[in-house]
């Protein structure tokens, strides 16, 4: 071995670095956030409620978690019948510090401008440029997934617990 040849060698950055499928970290993820939906669950049955008059204490996160539940069901389903494609067989890097910095960066833009761009906009705004950092570039999800979260929070907020944004 000559020294050049050992110079080259000991100038190399090594990257630490986790290399998976995309569809394996996405079901991976799913199953960790199931796990908290159903400990979150658990706590909030904890929580007092009101006989068949009102919503109790426990009423809004029980309600909370049973949505968020049945879409991680879904969403976990989906990734187990969907057949493989260049998207699903796609790997992932992860370790993302630009990522993280830009989306805590889009996180605070949003909630200082909460309040001129309305609540709707500004949660639909908030999850396609989430999205967007995160790597999604299926557009049909981008363009429909945000606007159906915001009407989601919305609808729940006004007609299922009757708390208005004025």
């Amino acid at each position: 071995m000559s020294i050049e040849s050992a110079d080259a060698e000991t100038s190399e950055v090594v990257h630490k670095t986790l290399i998976i499928r995309k569809k394996w970290l996405e079901l991976a993820v799913y199953f960790v956030l199931l796990i908290a939906t159903a400990l979150y669950a658990n706590d909030a049955l904890k929580l007092p409620s009101y006989s068949s008059s009102g919503i109790g204490a426990s009423g809004f996160p029980l309600l909370v978690a049973m949505l968020i539940g049945v879409s991680l069901l879904f969403l976990i389903m989906v990734s187990f019948l969907s057949k493989a494609n260049s998207e699903s067989d796609s790997l992932v890097e992860v370790s993302r510090p630009a990522q993280v910095l830009l989306s805590m960066m889009v996180m605070v833009a949003v909630v200082l401008t909460l309040e001129w761009l309305g609540l709707i906009v500004g949660i639909a705004l908030l999850a396609f440029l989430l999205m967007k950092l995160g790597g999604e570039n299926r557009y049909s999800l981008l363009l429909t997934l945000p606007p159906l979260l915001a009407l989601s929070i919305y609808a729940i907020f006004v007609l299922v617990l009757g708390v208005y944004f004025d």
